[in-house]
This record gives C-alpha cells, structure tokens and sequence, in this order.
C-alpha cells in the first residue's frame, strides 16, 4: 500500500534540477498493471521481476538495477511473489522524454541532459545499493534540514550515475560515436541535433562530453573539418570554389569563402593561388632535370658486385 509522506523540496541552487518528493516506498507484493506514470519516478528493482515495458522499450525478466521514467509514460510491468523494488517518485519541471524510447533528459544549468531508462546493477552490487536507497527513505520520512541534504544527495547521485553511463554501442563512447557521424557526413546533410538523437543523447548533454573529450564543440570540430576536406580539393583537384563549396554543402559561396577565411586565414582564391600547381608544373617537375635520383651504391675495394 501507498503511503503520501509530508512532502520537501529539494531547492534549486546555481541551476540544479527543482525536485518536489512525492513518496518513497518500498514495494513487496505480487503486481501485474498498466497505467502512464503520474510523475517522474525512479524505482530500484532488486527482485521479482518478470517484465516492464514502455513504449518501444523492454525489462526482461531478472533484470535488476535502476529504472527511470518521466511524467506521462505508459507502462505495464508484472513482478511475483519475490518482488522487491523501490520507487521514488517526484513533481520537476526539469525532466522530460528523451528523443529515443530508451532515454529520458533532465535539465541541469539549464541544459537538457541524456539519462538511460534503465541501468542493470550486478548481483554483487544489489546490497550496497539497497543502502542507499534505504537511507534516501529514511531521510524522506524524517525530513530535517540535514536529512533534506542527505535526500538531495541521495537523488542526485542516482540520476549522476545513470546520466555518467555510455550508450554501450561496442565501447565506444558518446562523443566519439558523435564525432564518427560528423566525419561520415561532410556536406552536413544532417544536423548536429539530428546525429546526437542518434547517439541517444541531448544535444546540450553530448557538446559537454564532446568539449570534454576533444576540446571543442561538435559545431566547431565540424567546420574545422569541412575547412580541412575543402583544402584538400584545393590543392588535390581543378575544382573551383564554388564547386568545392557545393560539394561541402554550403549552398552560398560566401558563406564558404567566409569560413575558409576564418580557419585558414587567407580566402579560397587565395589559396588556389599559393597551393594548387597547374598541369605545366606538374608536367615540368617530373621531366625536370634536376630530379633527384637514388644515389649509385659503393662498394669498398675488393668487394664483388651485387
């Protein structure tokens, strides 16, 4: 049975999610149902369970670890009679669907982070975690000001953890899953928003990891590297500007010349100028007399020829 608990809120400072505590509760008893959740909720599923569905996205049975869903998701879920899970379930502004049915996003600072719907927690694990979970319910039911810092702490490092968890695409992380996409697609036919929903992460979310990671944002490691293809066609082709700039995907030429300025520092034209030879050169390089041959080998006296 559900209890309501004289509620607390955990307060926003310097940006941090606003978090209204509506209940924590420890669950035991057989249950098969379907509803949509009435509020962002994590739950802790330790045993008992037999499957948990979401709209696109499936628990199978045994699984243990975190749950979480935002406001308004339909579920249906059964447990038997080894059930045991926790719930805490919350009123925040700061949460919402995610752009893949596996992913929810909170906001923090002020930008939309990516949080999976579900973390397993090896068996080894199950305990301390049940701890944890034990002392965010106890603080809740005695909800001092300390107690209020302990459930804040508490709440918080559960969303961290589950927020720090990589896409599990083969290892590789988010961002350098990013960074794969953006090489893949040099005339920019698809936007940055587009290939982070890809990674499974929010765009706010995946630029922190990529800043982290490479020392510039997506935006700017793209333009970098369009400068960088667009240079090669330059010196390597007898493509025009305006046909390297059409290959690039910029449908003005100014736009090209402009962001060529700023990486290379000189414009398309002038580079064409200072890099690219013409056929003649080329040409008279290689017939040139001056070419550079491999020296003839010596040997030293009394040695016999190769």
């Amino acid at each position: 049975m559900m209890f309501r608990f004289p509620r607390f809120v955990i307060k926003k400072r310097d940006g941090e999610m606003e978090i209204q505590i509506r209940h924590v509760v420890v669950c035991r008893a057989a249950q098969e149902t379907a509803y949509s959740v009435p509020c962002p909720t994590i739950s802790f599923f330790l045993s008992g369970l037999e499957f948990h569905e979401s709209p696109g996205f499936r628990i199978d049975a045994g699984a243990t670890g975190l749950n979480f869903n935002p406001q308004g998701t339909p579920i249906h879920f059964r447990f038997n009679e080894q059930r045991e899970n926790y719930a805490i379930l919350f009123d925040s502004a700061d949460v919402r669907t995610g752009a893949l049915p596996d992913r929810a996003e909170i906001r923090h600072a002020g930008e939309w982070l990516s949080v999976p719907l579900f973390v397993p927690v090896e068996a080894g694990r199950l305990d301390g975690w049940r701890l944890e979970l034990e002392r965010i319910r106890t603080a809740f039911l005695m909800p001092t000001a300390k107690n209020r810092l302990r459930a804040e702490l508490g709440v918080l490092n559960l969303l961290r953890h589950m927020m720090d968890e990589t896409s599990g695409d083969g290892g590789v992380s988010p961002a350098d899953r990013l960074k794969q996409l953006i090489d893949a697609d040099p005339a920019e036919s698809r936007t940055t928003d587009d290939l982070s929903a890809e990674c499974g992460y929010s765009p706010d979310h995946l630029r922190i990891l990529f800043v982290k990671a490479f020392g510039v944002t997506p935006k700017q490691y793209r333009i970098r590297r369009r400068m960088a293809e667009a240079m090669e066609w330059i010196t390597g082709s007898r493509l025009s500007a305006k046909e390297i700039a059409g290959r690039l995907g910029f449908a003005q030429l100014s736009h090209f010349s402009a962001a060529f300025k700023t990486i290379h520092g000189m414009s398309p034209r002038e580079a064409v100028r200072r890099f690219r030879r013409t056929t003649a050169q080329t040409t008279a390089a290689a017939a040139s007399p001056f070419t550079l041959h491999e020296p003839a080998t010596v040997l030293p006296a009394g040695c016999p020829s190769p």
